[in-house]
Formats: C-alpha cells, sequence, structure tokens
C-alpha cells in the first residue's frame, strides 16, 4: 500500500479479534492472473441490500461458497447476516425475508465483515451482476474496516454471454440462465442459496471456457470484459 493511501486510510477503532483478521487479509498476496484455472480458488458470492442502490443502500447478508479445482467445494460456505439498526422497509423485507428482528439482532458489522474477509482471502470474486455486489460491499468494508476488496472479480452477467452467444440473453436476469439450464435455487433471493446456485452456473461456464481454450485466471476475466466493452459500445444489443 502507497504512503498516500496509508495516509487517506479512514481510522477506525476495531475489536481486536477484527483488527487481527484485518491484519492478515492485508498481508495476502495478490493472486496472480496466470494462475491455471484448476488451481484458481473462487469465491462465488450474493448480498441482499435494503434498496436497490449500492452507494446508498444498507449492506443485510452475505452468502458466498468456494469454487476450486473446477469443482464446488461444499464444505466451505460462508453466510452472514449484518446488524441493521434500522430495519429496511416491509417491501424489501418481502423480498429477501431478512425480518426487522433479524436484522436488528444480526452480527456486528465489524466483525461479519472481517470474518467475510478471512473466507475469502485475496481469491477472485464471482458474481451476477458484480459490479453492484463490489460496490455495496466495498462501501460496507470502508464504513465498518476501513479497507475496500482489492480481489479480482468476474460477473457472470458478462461471462455467461460471451460463452453462450446462442441463448441471446445479453441483457438478462439470473433467473433467465438458471431457466436456460434448468438450474433451480433451493430459495431466490436468499444470500447463499443464491450464491450455491450462481457457482452451478459459473462451473458450467467455466466447462465451456476450458473447452475453447481458456486456460487461466487472466483469460477468463479477459473473456468476460471483453464482451463488457461490446455491449457498453452496442456492438451486441445493437443500441
Amino acid at each position: 500500500m502507497s504512503w498516500l493511501a496509508q495516509l487517506l486510510r479512514p481510522k477506525v477503532d476495531l475489536p481486536p479479534a477484527a483488527a487481527r483478521a484485518l491484519e492478515e487479509w492485508r498481508a495476502l498476496p495478490a493472486v496472480s492472473e496466470e494462475t491455471p484455472l484448476a488451481r484458481t480458488r473462487f469465491i462465488v458470492m450474493d448480498i441482499e441490500t435494503s434498496g436497490l442502490d449500492p452507494r446508498r443502500d444498507a449492506l443485510l447478508s452475505i452468502g458466498a461458497v468456494v469454487v476450486e479445482g473446477m469443482r464446488l467445494a461444499p464444505r466451505y460456505t460462508f453466510s452472514a447476516v449484518l446488524r441493521n439498526e434500522v430495519p429496511s422497509s416491509r417491501d424489501n423485507v418481502l423480498i429477501h425475508g431478512l425480518t426487522p428482528s433479524m436484522q436488528i439482532e444480526g452480527e456486528p458489522r465489524e466483525q461479519a465483515l472481517s470474518e467475510f474477509l478471512t473466507f475469502a482471502g485475496k481469491s477472485p470474486c464471482v458474481a451476477y451482476h458484480a459490479g453492484f455486489d463490489r460496490v455495496a460491499l466495498d462501501r460496507a468494508l470502508r464504513r465498518a474496516l476501513g479497507v475496500r476488496t482489492d480481489n479480482p472479480w468476474i460477473d457472470l452477467a458478462q461471462l455467461a454471454p460471451a460463452l453462450v452467444p446462442q441463448a441471446h440473453l445479453h441483457n438478462a436476469a439470473l433467473d433467465d440462465w438458471l431457466a436456460h439450464f434448468r438450474l433451480r435455487a433451493h430459495v431466490r433471493h436468499n444470500a447463499v442459496h443464491d450464491a450455491q446456485v450462481a457457482a452451478e452456473l459459473f462451473l458450467i461456464l467455466l466447462a465451456r471456457a476450458v473447452s475453447r481454450g481458456v486456460a487461466t485466471l487472466g483469460e477468463l476475466r479477459a473473456l468476460a470484459e471483453a464482451h463488457a466493452r461490446f455491449t457498453t459500445r452496442g456492438d451486441i444489443t445493437g443500441a
């Protein structure tokens, strides 16, 4: 970390356990873009928030699973409901099922977020519409712990159409891709269940990527990012 970043880092007083976890996370090495996919540990994650604006609304819960060795690692799962002193609206509760009492009695934010960093390490994070998850997560991390993620991110909403263009789902929702591959979440809009079914989708996409000669983390990220650039320019959507 540069001297300027050190200077601008917010001063946050943390419980000892959270402070130790944070320093251990900071000390972890970055994952090389040259890491073969078969040796990459991915964190497939989902979040629930109090609204649709990740720059304003509260992070309510995090769910995450591990994909490693091109397989789901079912022993490694993360799930946390973060304490929210002002519960989200009734309409919002109807979506994710996190009742006011569950939010008020959730884990302290410093504890939940430091535990997530311990779970995720510096591994690549995978999510559907990853930009939303990253902004909301980084905002919560900044406020609670004074840090942001420096993990690589992969957006399934870009990777899927890049690898399966024949599905014609270039601006689709996660449910559309689940229906295309006949996948089903046990409970939708539950962070850990959504993470699990997103991991199933990711494994299908990983297999397709490998069959096309994609071999490393960097090549996989480049494939998704190239599709994002084409979509922005309108090359695919015709916009």
